[in-house]
């Protein structure tokens, strides 16, 4: 998304939409991508494997919370059920009516999709699937540039950058773990990473810096990003407009979030002020 400061300088700020935005639409579903598409944002779609090899958006081991699921498969790993029986059940029904019949959907379905908007992105959240299937389906839909991998195992980027050169990874790390993992991937020098994404839980009570994780880490965690040619990603759990125009002033530009409409307004205010 695009938008001019109060200074009149353009800045581009760009947002995914955390677990398919699964407060304002059905997540893993393909009105998920659409919908954070066509707010200027980038889905995320969590994929795993079925028990016959397609690579489906799926975020949970088991259909159980997702999708209405019969009693005998509720508790079943999608890692033995096969694609066929993943297809018959609704993932939009327990979310609102509105969305009954949605499904599963495949990872080619979406990538179809894709393939269609060259100036779209999709992050690809990894759960459980063969990364050398996954890259050749993404070399197989020409769509490698409009692919961010993201997962918090540094070595599975390393994989799919071997992989898939053109695909651009981002590790996630928990502000649990931050203060060694992140120094651990800086002593790669960031090897095979585009993109370093940091947790931010609340921890404050009323005022003051909201997030548990000291700003001051943040601050130089983000220079030390910069430095080495990537970008940084925080995914506040939470926000309010303050705290997201303390992040903005801190010079971040790419977010995860949770509430797209809630974001792209307080973005919108941030810049016309």
């Amino acid at each position: 998304m695009m938008t001019a400061d109060r200074k009149g300088a353009n800045q581009k700020v760009h947002w995914q939409a955390h677990q398919s935005t699964n407060t304002e639409v059905p997540e893993n579903t393909l009105a998920a991508m659409r919908y954070a598409w066509e707010l200027g944002g980038i889905p995320e779609l969590d994929i795993r494997q079925t028990a016959d090899g397609v690579i489906i958006g799926m975020h949970d081991a088991t259909p159980k919370r997702t999708t209405d699921a019969p009693e005998s498969q509720r508790d079943r790993p999608i890692s033995e059920c096969t694609f066929d029986e993943v297809q018959q059940w609704d993932a939009g029904i327990k979310f609102s009516e509105p969305y009954r019949g949605e499904r599963v959907p495949s990872l080619a379905q979406i990538f179809s999709v894709l393939a269609q908007y060259p100036e779209r992105e999709l992050y690809l959240d990894f759960k459980e699937v063969d990364l050398e299937q996954m890259a050749l389906l993404i070399k197989e839909y020409g769509i490698g540039r409009q692919i961010i991998f993201c997962h918090c195992d540094h070595e599975n980027c390393k994989t799919v950058k071997r992989l898939a050169p053109e695909v651009r990874t981002m590790q996630w790390i928990s502000d649990q773990t931050v203060d060694f993992r992140f120094q651990e991937t800086r002593e790669t020098g960031f090897d095979s990473l585009d993109i370093v994404q940091i947790h931010l839980v609340d921890d404050r009570a009323d005022g003051g810096w909201r997030y548990r994780l000291q700003r001051e880490f943040l601050q130089e965690a983000l220079t030390h990003v910069n430095e080495a040619g990537l970008e940084l990603e925080v995914l506040p759990f939470h926000f309010d407009q303050d705290s997201m125009f303390e992040l903005l002033d801190m010079g971040i530009r790419r977010f995860a979030v949770d509430e797209p409409k809630v974001f792209v307004e307080t973005i919108d205010r941030y810049f016309n002020r």
